[in-house]
């Protein structure tokens, strides 16, 4: 038989609330409307894509509520140029909640307020999120912070007869907005604390202890690592703070190298958000990265088979898998000890549906404020232009890469950003592949094509003509 308790119990005894960085309970409950008056119904899929404050408090009419919720919309504009919303939760009807905002201040109401109340009678959502106080069905004065992907950021709550201050709302929505560690005295004038700084060998972050930086990009910066948990070796890439672009790019880099599984691509362990610090695990790889033996001058024949056919291997696989690199180039390419190669840092990565008959990739955010993404002195024609990046992106890269293996000097240089640009959009792949062997010859003057629509060969194709079976690169 239904129970005859009364709804709130239930749920209260059911739900006992959320936990921060997991998904924001959903609802749909009742609200007025701002700025006009006609009720309507309000759910959180309506904040998808902004912040949201979510805001229970006890009773219309109270005596802290309304100074409270005052204060709230009247720093409205603030939150607006945050890109976030507010909306007030409490136990009380929509009628309650109409003549509240409609009655003067000075007789205890709002005279009027910035943003919608809901109304939750059953305290249905209010023992959701844990701020029922069932025996009086009213909220707690319970306060959450809701990302745009729906991700409860930040809770608090207080007694029924502690108000809040916008001001700190505002501070700590300001801090999580930067994406960066922030201390307790911090404010938006000043930076956010950078974990790079404070990471030591020694220093454990999760279920991994640091043992050694290996090198530091404007983005991250990556470690040595021990997993505690697994006792293994890894490599940590971590994220700096306060930059969008790499905030942005974290999950994409980390699924769409995690999406491949070959012996030439760097494995993808996990992501770990451990003590606000973002990272993805990977592979450790023992050897060095390509440019560090380019430094020492060109490669041999056997050398550029060997690194070249495994490196286009690999990023076939990518190519089938969906998924274009975007900045290949020498840094992003370890020689093990073994003598195999791993393509890695898949940060620009992007992934194309499959269903799509186009080689093109669908979205490519840029990494700076010139609207580029990738490194200039590996950059494709269509890259420089600020276009999508693509498969025949990283064919033109590899192209570059193996021009270097062969000659001993990158084929794109100049003193700076503009000079580079402008070799790019004139390079000639026929003088840059005079003079090298078959079938490195063939492969220059086909992956190094301005024009990316007549750029025809494939890495597959690269991979076939580097194998041993067919090729003859010789000693120039």
């Amino acid at each position: 038989m239904p129970s005859s308790n009364p709804p709130h119990e239930n749920h209260a005894a059911a739900a006992p609330g959320v936990i921060v960085g997991t998904r924001a309970p959903d609802f749909t409950l009742p609200s007025t409307a701002w700025p006009d008056s006609q009720v309507r119904h309000v759910s959180l899929d309506n904040y998808r894509d902004r912040w949201l404050v979510l805001l229970f408090y006890p009773r219309d009419f109270s005596m802290v509520c309304p100074t409270e919720l005052t204060a709230l919309g009247l720093h409205y504009g603030e939150y607006e140029r945050r890109d976030c919303s507010i909306l007030g939760i409490s136990t009380d009807s929509i009628d309650s909640h109409k003549k509240w905002i409609a009655t003067p201040r000075d007789q205890g109401g709002l005279g009027g307020l910035a943003f919608p109340l809901a109304s939750d009678e059953d305290g249905a959502v209010c023992a959701r999120y844990g701020v029922l106080a069932p025996r009086q069905n009213v909220a707690l004065r319970g306060l959450f912070i809701i990302d745009p992907n729906g991700v409860l950021q930040y809770q608090v709550v207080h007694n029924l007869s502690v108000g809040r201050r916008s001001e700190e709302v505002l501070r700590v929505l300001d801090g999580l907005q930067t994406g960066g560690l922030c201390p307790e005295s911090w404010n938006p004038a000043e930076p956010v604390l950078d974990p790079t700084r404070a990471l030591r060998a020694g220093s454990v972050v999760g279920q991994y202890r640091i043992e050694e930086e290996l090198g530091a990009g404007t983005f991250a910066v990556v470690y040595r690592g021990r997993d505690l948990t697994l006792e293994r070796t890894v490599a940590l890439k971590v994220f700096r703070p306060g930059s969008f672009s790499a905030s942005r790019n974290f999950l994409e880099e980390a699924r769409a190298a995690a999406a491949l599984n070959h012996p030439n691509v760097c494995t993808v362990y996990a992501v770990d958000q451990s003590d606000g610090i973002s990272m993805i695990v990977m592979e450790h790889i023992s050897g060095e990265p390509l440019k560090d033996r380019l430094a020492r001058g060109p490669m041999s024949p056997a050398e550029i088979r060997r690194i070249g056919r495994q490196v286009a291997s690999g990023m076939a696989a990518a190519h089938a898998a969906g998924v274009s690199h975007g900045d290949l180039k020498p840094a992003n390419i370890m020689v093990a000890d073994d003598d195999s190669a791993r393509v890695m840092d898949f940060g620009l990565a992007h992934r194309r549906q499959m269903s799509s008959p186009t080689d093109e990739t669908s979205s490519w955010p840029a990494a700076d404020p010139t609207g580029l993404s990738g490194t200039p002195a590996y950059m494709s024609p269509e890259q420089a232009r600020g276009e999508t990046a693509t498969r025949r992106s990283d064919v033109f890269a590899l192209g570059l890469v193996l021009f270097e293996m062969q000659s001993g000097r990158r084929a794109i240089g100049g003193d700076n950003l503009f000079d580079a640009l402008k070799q790019i959009e004139t390079i000639d792949a026929a003088r840059l592949a005079d003079g090298a062997p078959e079938p490195l010859n063939t492969i220059l003057r086909r992956a190094l094509v301005v024009d990316p629509s007549r750029r025809d060969i494939t890495m597959a194709e690269i991979a076939e003509m580097l194998s041993s079976r067919g090729s003859t690169i010789a000693s120039a």
